[in-house]
């Protein structure tokens, strides 16, 4: 009897000598993985649609009077100020009939004060009559004088606002006609887009709001201004209505006449947690993505928003900022799958749109250097 027990565990114990337990004694194999850390992006409700810059002031300027071209102060293409003289034309002949009608008023104006002093010692030697008549010439000398005077003027140009010049359309010498334009001033700050938005979007259109503007010539440079007109009706031929954006142009860098694509503001920023399009996966209707928490994927189901146009999506609800979600590697992954990690994905700066929120720029800041923090802390433990 004995000796059958003894042969029974010797059996046993060669079998686990043969066969071992492997699940007991193997480790199951991690999974390489590449993480990004969420970040935050302010986004702002915006209209966008294609306008036309244009001058805020503009003059065809023109002479009164017909004559010569004598003088010119500026040449094309020359900014002005003000009260500056732009143009002079020939004036002699208006200049000699300002000075006779100067001789003519003081001639009356003379004869005028003989007569008074002489009625102060003869009260008799002249009638009412004929000294009302010379009061009367008096006047009409000086009306002719201001009025020579004021001709005068006819014959110079004058910058009525600061501008830039176009080119002149005479040169010195030749004749300018009366109202013919010699040349136009343009105000260049600040300018003007002008464009149109649909009439479902008038209700959240306000003055005052925030706009933003691109033009080809400057590539992604921005412009900012302000929306100062909001047409209060609707265009029979586009159905559309008018808004006008002002703006400031120091440098003269915009001009009128250039397409821009504009941006206006119409609502509050929002912020949105974003990770990388290639992250997200689906399981039917539903989207995820892969967190590590410590050394394990957790799979978790996110809500997602509107996608950035530069390979990131808007996470409304499932994440939070500075958590890490795995980019690369997540076809090998299972519910509680230990993960390695082998690189991470670096922060960049994301094409968020404006944010005039203060405290909000403030606290992305902060999230910002949050998210940078925990992405040198990956790479340590990649290392």
């Amino acid at each position: 009897m004995n000796k059958t027990k003894t042969l029974s565990l010797s059996i046993l114990y060669l079998s686990v000598s043969i066969f071992g337990t492997p699940a007991l004694s193997q480790t199951p194999e991690s999974v390489p993985v590449t993480v990004e850390i969420t970040q935050q992006l302010a986004t702002t409700m915006a209209i966008e649609e294609v306008g036309k810059l244009k001058a805020t002031d503009s003059a065809a300027l023109t002479f009164s009077a017909g004559e010569k071209l004598k003088s010119l102060h500026f040449n094309d293409g020359d900014t002005v100020n003000k009260g500056d003289l732009i143009a002079q034309l020939d004036d002699s002949k208006a200049k000699a009939e300002l000075e006779k009608s100067s001789s003519s008023l003081a001639l009356a104006k003379s004869k005028l004060s003989r007569v008074l002093a002489l009625l102060k010692k003869q009260p008799d030697s002249m009638s009412a009559q004929d000294v009302e008549e010379l009061k009367q010439q008096v006047a009409l000398a000086e009306a002719d004088y201001s009025q020579r005077k004021t001709d005068l003027q006819s014959y110079q140009l004058v910058a009525p606002f600061d501008g830039q010049l176009t080119n002149f359309s005479h040169s010195v010498g030749s004749r300018v006609e009366a109202a013919v334009v010699l040349v136009h001033l343009i105000k260049l700050d600040p300018v003007e887009v002008h464009y149109s938005i649909s009439q479902s979007e008038v209700g959240k259109a306000k003055l005052g709001q925030a706009v933003t503007l691109k033009v080809d010539a400057y590539g992604d440079s921005t412009f900012s201004g302000q929306v100062d007109y909001i047409a209060p009706l609707v265009d029979e031929s586009s159905g559309r209505v008018e808004v006008h954006a002002k703006l400031d142009n120091a440098d003269n860098r915009l001009v009128p006449g250039m397409f821009a694509k504009v941006s206006q503001n119409i609502g509050d920023s929002i912020n949105h947690v974003v990770v990388s399009q290639t992250s997200v996966g689906a399981d039917g209707n539903q989207r995820f993505v892969w967190v590590i928490k410590g050394d394990k994927a957790v799979k978790q189901p996110v809500e997602l928003g509107d996608n950035t146009n530069n390979g990131y999506v808007a996470i409304k609800s499932g994440l939070s900022i500075g958590e890490r979600v795995v980019i690369t590697g997540q076809q090998n992954l299972d519910v509680g799958t230990t993960v390695t990690i082998q690189g991470s994905k670096p922060s960049i700066t994301l094409p968020a749109l404006r944010d005039t929120n203060k405290s909000s720029d403030e606290k992305g800041g902060q999230e910002s250097s949050k998210s940078e923090r925990q992405l040198d802390e990956v790479d340590n433990e990649a290392a």
